[in-house]
């Protein structure tokens, strides 16, 4: 019976790995890809599936990102999951180093808003790279100001949800690998500037002060 219990992975029950797979639309949550990953087939009365209900941290120990502070339960619940295709699912599980748990909780969180954004109306089709795209939307705002939202990594989502605070910063500059950040002195006692890599950005728009929303999951 010991033996069974250690053997025993915290695998997703069907009804949450299609929760886990809805909130995203069935699209790939990696940033960079956004594949769509169902369809039909020939055969009217099936459809094809290339996606995959993932672990952000495993489902049993000597997994990828295992975490043994969690219990059954959190470990197999739809806030433990992340979806997406076959070929980001190896990538993920393949470059641990790469992809740590707090990273994929991100796309998790980025993804499922992207989702509730384009529910009753198409998604843009577009040529540009992830990377293009960032850019272009952050280059109008160069030396104005943002909302800066830090979002809640590691387990720290089910816990206490997916934000964990907003500011006001300014753009200082952009590339199209990294966006600086920061504050000058006239808003704060002491003037500061950060980098963040655009791999661990999305953007969305704040309605309420009505300029560009960072979402940051890199702090």
């Amino acid at each position: 019976m010991r033996i069974a219990r250690e053997n025993r992975r915290d695998d997703f029950a069907a009804d949450v790995a299609r929760t886990i797979a809805l909130r995203v639309g069935t699209v790939c949550s990696n940033p960079e890809c956004r594949s769509v990953t169902s369809g039909p087939q020939e055969d009217p009365a099936r459809h094809l599936n290339i996606g995959v209900a993932a672990h952000i941290t495993a489902a049993a120990p000597g997994g990828q990102r295992y975490d043994p502070s969690l219990t059954s339960e959190q470990r197999r619940s739809q806030e433990n999951g992340i979806w997406l295709c076959q070929n980001c699912h190896k990538r993920v599980d393949d470059d641990v180093a790469a992809f740590p748990a707090d990273l994929l909780c991100a796309w998790k969180t980025i993804a499922e808003r992207e989702a509730l954004s384009f529910i009753g109306r198409a998604r843009p089709v577009s040529s540009e790279s992830e990377a293009q795209r960032k850019l272009r939307k952050i280059s109008p705002w160069i030396g104005k100001s943002i909302t800066k939202t830090l979002m809640n990594v590691g387990r720290n989502p089910m816990l206490f949800g997916p934000t964990r605070g907003s500011a006001t910063v300014r753009i200082y500059d952009c590339d199209d690998t990294e966006v600086t950040i920061g504050q000058d002195a006239k808003t704060c006692e002491a003037g500061w500037k950060r980098r963040i890599p655009l791999t661990h950005i999305e953007l969305s728009y704040d309605d309420v002060r009505n300029c560009l929303k960072l979402l940051d999951s890199y702090s």
